[in-house]
């Protein structure tokens, strides 16, 4: 039996997700971190492991802040395109082949860099405010290093017109994994990028040749292949998760969403989303041998974290978004 499970209900987060978006529009996105904190204690509330639930301690202040730092990137952003918009106008030069690169330069370099600062400072946020009874869950990433990671493979994924993102996404997922703490617990990942490689090219084509119908195959295989190679570590012990998703399930899964949104015109997207985190959360086997009453043990040779004096990990913004 699969000690982790997930118990929320469509209803209970409707009623959440309606206030939230309504507040939200109002306030022109302002209360949104108050959405964002509301939204997580709720699923972390309904995650169960064993007989306990997961807890969400993050506050709506430090959520707003992070957000703030966001919004202060797009303005900083939107006036530099403002500016680019103007020099171009004045130079008459709109509609040209150069000035059509200029702007995707732009707009990519801004994708590039604001998604390690999203990405560092979601999983500080949280991850960090995670507990369950008790035993508090941490990442230990630096942004210098996650900043490389993504620039690099977000660039050669472009330069290679896609086929990078396998090795991009197997290395990104790895070193997560591997700066991700949960009390005693150590975490890495064990699948390799040809292996991704592999699915994702076969899901193109016959993705392609059966008119996208294949994709609910390529969703149950890339899930499994990732869950089955996800690894948890706990001193010398190590064993791996397990999957146990089939074709059946994946399709009333992807297909009842698709038909609650569509049929309701987005008002049953609660239900939807309750539908696709059950399925991601209890399809996640744990071994029934592990013993769950370890997870609280502490690590007895667990070595000092050493600061790091690059000039990103000191500046370290914790953008939320």
């Amino acid at each position: 039996m699969n000690p982790l499970k997930f118990e929320g209900k469509g209803f209970d987060f409707f009623k959440i997700l309606f206030v939230d978006v309504i507040l939200a529009i109002v306030s022109l996105t302002l209360l949104y971190p108050r959405a964002i904190v509301r939204e997580t204690r709720y699923f972390w509330s309904q995650t169960w492991l064993g007989n306990s639930p997961f807890e969400f301690a993050g506050t709506t202040k430090t959520a707003f802040k992070g957000y703030l730092r966001t919004l202060l990137a797009v303005f900083i952003f939107l006036v530099i395109a403002f500016v680019e918009g103007m020099i171009i106008g004045y130079t008459k030069s709109e509609g040209s082949l150069i000035t059509s690169f200029v702007k995707t330069i732009t707009i990519l370099s801004f994708a590039f860099l604001i998604t390690p600062l999203l990405l560092h400072g979601d999983l500080n946020f949280y991850i960090k405010n995670t507990t369950w009874r008790s035993i508090k869950a941490s990442y230990h990433g630096k942004l210098s290093e996650l900043t490389g990671l993504t620039l690099r493979g977000s660039i050669l994924s472009v330069l290679t017109l896609g086929i990078y993102t396998a090795w991009y996404e197997t290395q990104l997922y790895r070193y997560l994994m591997e700066n991700v703490r949960f009390g005693s617990l150590r975490f890495g990942y064990s699948g390799t990028s040809k292996d991704l490689f592999k699915m994702y090219l076969k899901g193109f084509f016959l993705g392609i040749l059966t008119l996208g119908i294949y994709h609910i195959w390529n969703f149950r295989d890339l899930y499994n292949y990732t869950v089955n190679h996800t690894v948890v570590r706990k001193g010398d012990q190590e064993f791996s998760l397990h999957s146990n998703a089939n074709t059946r399930e994946v399709f009333e899964m992807l297909i009842g969403n698709v038909l609650l949104v569509v049929l309701t015109l987005g008002f049953g997207s609660a239900w939807a989303f309750i539908r696709f985190y059950r399925f991601m959360i209890n399809h996640c086997v744990v071994p029934a041998a592990f013993n769950l009453e370890s997870i609280g043990d502490m690590e007895l040779e667990e070595e000092p974290e050493k600061p790091s004096n690059h000039w990103l990990d000191q500046w370290n913004p914790m953008l939320i978004g």
